[in-house]
């Protein structure tokens, strides 16, 4: 817009005296606002030296010259004629005129511009004194510090971990929905209230006020601070609670994060690995007895080939029921189906199972099952599965325990001619024995009829 002269050079003088004891020029060149002294025709009578700083030109380039000329024609502003042209001559005085425009060399400005009518004294003419209030750093600033509330506010709400802003006496000044949502709360109860006091002093916790009262004030902040807590309307919580106190505005921010379900999860985590733990423990002492027993009891490295790979399977087996057992309890029934068909069992051709469900529990599975696989294997190299007239008849049935727990009864009914009977008592036998006996703490019966061998035992579960 111009180039300012030095400070020492001459400047010319008004064309009309403000004052004879200079009093009105001192006023004038003293105040902070630029300020602009306007004829009747609106040419610049006088400017003050806010003036010239703030919008860059001279007295030369001012004095004298039609407002909307200045600055090769950048005063020559829509909203500004509207002022001095339309709404000053109705009216003696306009305070408060919002003005925006871009300069070329100062950039957009905001300006809140006062307008007063001077009626003619003496030999002075009309003048108009035309202040203006550059508010453009204000709203700047005030513009930004809108950004940033809004930002905050919207940064609070974004966040799905329950979040508290505290001033300094522990009172509430916002939350989020999560926090209301997961302590079953209502802004009207919570905003303005201590925090100790919310849900009828429900957070009125030890750990919360040593953490709020000693720890935050010496430190500023403490994180990941685990506090369990039970609340009334939703019970036992397990919380991490991360605080830090912001100095410069005096508040207190708390994120609040419910760790109670991944606590749940990684207790139950860490019981399924231990019982995994134990369940492989168990597999291979099994393993290692069956190794020892099948060697001992063949004749044969074959044999022992053939039997050590029967038992493995149904090991096998019972392990992927196991596993796919949500509770680690198995059906009785589904236990003997899938032994039975593995060895070309049919149901409703020559098996047949009859009995209510009853799970077994999981300590109780392998033994069953590998109960089931030898006398599955017997039927078929002496028994039922022999022959093709052959079949096996499966019955179980209920009987209320002592102390609460059921006996099962169950018998294995074959019918057909005995192929061969076995000369010894073999290792099959003494797998029947050790599982009913000891490691079900029941009692078994081994019988052989005219049409078939009969298998019966009784046991808790």
């Amino acid at each position: 817009m111009g180039n300012r002269k030095s400070s020492g050079e001459s400047r010319p003088p008004p064309l009309y005296n403000l004052g004879s004891t200079g009093l009105a020029e001192a006023i004038l060149q003293t105040m902070d606002q630029p300020l602009l002294v306007l004829r009747y025709d609106l040419t610049v009578e006088e400017a003050n030296s806010a003036f010239y700083r703030l919008f860059k030109v001279d007295t030369e380039e001012t004095r004298g010259r039609l407002l909307y000329e200045l600055g090769n024609g950048q005063w020559n502003i829509p909203e500004l004629r509207r002022l001095l042209e339309e709404i000053l001559p109705q009216q003696s005085v306009v305070e408060h005129y919002r003005l925006e425009h871009k300069f070329p060399e100062i950039g957009k400005r905001i300006m809140i511009l006062n307008a007063r009518r001077l009626p003619p004294e003496g030999d002075r003419p009309e003048l108009i004194l035309l202040v203006i209030s550059d508010r453009t750093e204000t709203e700047q600033a005030r513009f930004e510090l809108e950004g940033h509330v809004e930002f905050g506010e919207k940064l609070i709400d974004s966040i799905r971990e329950a979040l508290l802003v505290l001033d300094w006496d522990l009172k509430v000044v916002r939350a989020n929905q999560p926090f209301y949502d997961a302590f079953q709360v209502s802004p009207a109860d919570t905003k303005g209230r201590l925090i100790y006091e919310l849900g009828n002093r429900q957070w009125d916790i030890p750990r919360l006020r040593e953490l709020l009262e000693n720890v935050l004030p010496d430190n500023n902040a403490f994180d990941d601070v685990e506090v369990e807590h039970d609340f009334e309307h939703v019970g036992r919580r397990i919380m991490l609670i991360n605080g830090r106190r912001l100095d410069h505005l005096d508040l207190i921010l708390l994120a609040i994060r419910d760790v109670t379900e991944q606590r749940r999860m990684e207790k139950e985590r860490e019981t399924r690995v231990g019982e995994l733990h134990h369940r492989i423990k168990n597999v291979l002492t099994t393993v290692d007895a069956l190794v020892r027993r099948t060697l001992r009891d063949s004749g044969s490295l074959e044999e022992f080939g053939h039997a050590f790979e029967s038992r493995l399977g149904a090991m096998a087996r019972t392990q992927d029921l196991l596993v796919r057992a949500p509770k680690g309890s198995v059906d009785m029934s589904e236990i003997l189906r899938l032994e039975l068909q593995a060895h070309g069992g049919r149901e409703g051709g020559n098996f047949n199972l009859d009995g209510p469900a009853i799970a077994l529990p999981q300590d109780a599975v392998q033994a069953f099952a590998m109960a089931v696989h030898e006398l599955t294997t017997n039927a078929v190299k002496h028994g039922a599965f022999a022959s093709h007239e052959g079949r096996v008849e499966i019955r179980w049935t209920l009987e209320a325990g002592e102390e609460g727990a059921t006996l099962v009864m169950f018998r294995w009914r074959e019918r057909c001619p005995i192929i061969i009977s076995p000369s010894r008592t073999g290792y099959g036998t003494s797998v029947l024995e050790a599982a009913f006996r000891h490691t079900l703490k029941g009692s078994s019966r081994l019988t052989l009829h005219p049409d078939g061998a009969e298998f019966s035992a009784e046991f808790q579960v």
